[in-house]
């Protein structure tokens, strides 16, 4: 496999240059205990009613949810709405969830529906003329300050690339070769099979190498 290099480019958090706060308040104890607890004592006590834990797991993964979210959609404010409702749908289901300690790969996979969601809404809006591009976010402004030029100059051809692909095909290929997830975590992610999810990255595979002139694979 050749790796390109807006991988590295796009491998770290968003926000992660953001400036320390002046102050932070002290930690309290309870807080400390709770962010000891995996994630699956986490859930047990939210499925109890803990808020406190509810808060907990959302500190620890609403990163991750914002920054796929982002990567996927290219709308901050889009990005911001599924991450609000991936944590409503995961805190009112958590009973539903049968591997605790699973609740990573879960909320993503909440994520990655709400995204799809947010795609059709696009299409039906885009047919109504109400669509909206000011909020679109290219990939290369979500690249890492210190990538190289190269670097921004592939981001910006799988812009045009990726602007050619299917939403599913787009989306099962960004978490294969951006969130850097096993074949068997996209399809799980995706809720489709490992068949499906191979050939809908074949699918855009072909379109990426005719633009960025490599291997994607």
């Amino acid at each position: 496999m050749v790796e390109h290099s807006f991988v590295s480019a796009l491998s770290r958090p968003l926000g992660e240059h953001a400036a320390p706060p002046a102050q932070v308040a002290p930690v309290s104890a309870r807080r400390e205990v709770l962010e000891a607890q995996p994630d699956g004592a986490l859930v047990a006590a939210v499925a109890a009613g803990d808020r406190g834990a509810e808060e907990t797991l959302y500190r620890r993964h609403a990163p991750s949810v914002l920054r796929l979210a982002t990567r996927l959609l290219r709308s901050n404010e889009d990005a911001s709405d599924v991450l609000q409702d991936a944590f409503v749908t995961a805190f009112e289901d958590v009973r539903s969830l049968r591997e605790p300690d699973a609740f990573r790969a879960w909320v993503h996979r909440i994520a990655v529906r709400l995204v799809h969601r947010r795609f059709r809404r696009r299409r039906l809006l885009g047919l109504l003329g109400l669509d909206r591009k000011n909020d679109e976010v290219s990939l290369e402004s979500l690249a890492d300050e210190s990538a190289p030029q190269e670097a921004r100059v592939e981001l910006r051809w799988l812009d045009a690339a990726l602007a050619r692909i299917d939403d599913k095909d787009r989306i099962a290929w960004m978490l294969r070769h951006v969130e850097g997830l096993a074949l068997e975590e996209v399809a799980e992610t995706c809720e489709c099979s490992l068949a499906t999810v191979k050939r809908r990255i074949a699918v855009a595979d072909e379109v990426v190498r005719r633009h960025l002139g490599g291997d994607a694979a």
